[in-house]
């Protein structure tokens, strides 16, 4: 597959836009207004966390331990924080998400300090993957976005010609309500277990205000970041709750997950917990 990434200025009818993301597109939504704010919010917040002008740079004056204490806080506090999850609902809906029938999980802020040196559970680049072979639904949509600039050093990597092609994975012996209940050593997400090539890479570069979108489906991965200067952003995902009930969403290739991670998403709007769906529950691609 040749990764079609489409830029959209404004809102998409929202069941166009889940067609075009279930068929793989990678969609970057320019100059969202209320993502903008959201940015400058965020920020605030982690100056105030890392007590400096200069976040980015923070960890080269404090040790590990004190930096990844600082970024522990840092998340727990921006997912608890009311106006951080009005603003990026606002930022949603701008775009043209239907909010009365989506689901999501968490907003969460992804810290990729330069090198390994304060590297931790809480900072841990991820490896190859898809989210899919943890959730399980295929009607997942990623979004993320940066808080800073960021260069093609310091994003995500996308593989898309894995996107019709399966890739032998760790998904069937992986289980999230263990990683949970803390009972597993397992790694944050599955794993492939053969070698990626990685000749279709392709890394976004995006500007802070700006509102990328793709398929849980797709294989990704984060940049190893060398670039002197840390990456902070924030990602959520999102499920439409008609196209889950309906068997509508992105293909599974080749995801053995042993359980549909329903309980993950809840409602925008009330919080009901996403419906329990059977395992592997995609009957069609793109939505009607």
């Amino acid at each position: 597959m040749t990764a079609t990434v489409r830029v959209v200025s404004g809102a998409l009818e929202d069941g166009t836009r889940r067609g075009s993301v279930y068929g793989g597109d990678l969609l970057v939504f320019k100059d969202v207004p209320p993502l903008r704010e959201f940015c400058a919010f965020a920020d605030a917040l982690i100056r105030e966390a890392f007590e400096t002008e200069d976040p980015v740079r923070a960890q080269f004056g404090l040790g590990r331990d004190e930096y990844l204490s600082r970024v522990e806080a840092l998340q727990r506090r921006f997912r608890k924080d009311d106006a951080a999850k009005e603003l990026f609902l606002a930022a949603l809906g701008h775009v043209g998400v239907d909010l009365r029938r989506t689901s999501w999980d968490w907003l969460y802020l992804r810290v990729s300090p330069d090198g390994d040196e304060h590297a931790g559970r809480r900072t841990a680049k991820l490896g190859f993957h898809r989210d899919t072979w943890s959730s399980n639904v295929y009607a997942q949509t990623n979004w993320w976005a940066p808080i800073y600039p960021i260069t093609a050093g310091r994003t995500i990597a996308f593989y898309p010609a894995y996107w019709d092609e399966p890739l032998k994975n760790t998904s069937r012996e992986w289980d999230l309500e263990e990683i949970r209940a803390g009972g597993s050593s397992a790694p944050v997400v599955p794993g492939p277990t053969e070698t990626v090539d990685t000749a279709s890479e392709l890394r976004p570069v995006i500007e802070p205000g700006d509102l990328l979108c793709f398929s849980g489906a797709h294989l990704h991965a984060s940049v190893p970041n060398t670039t002197g200067v840390a990456r902070f952003s924030v990602e959520v995902r999102t499920v439409d709750t008609g196209d889950v009930a309906d068997g509508r969403g992105a293909p599974n290739l080749d995801g053995e997950a042993p359980r549909v991670a329903s309980g993950w998403f809840r409602s925008v709007g009330d919080g009901t917990p996403l419906p329990a769906v059977g395992p592997g529950l995609v009957t069609e691609p793109g939505v009607e």
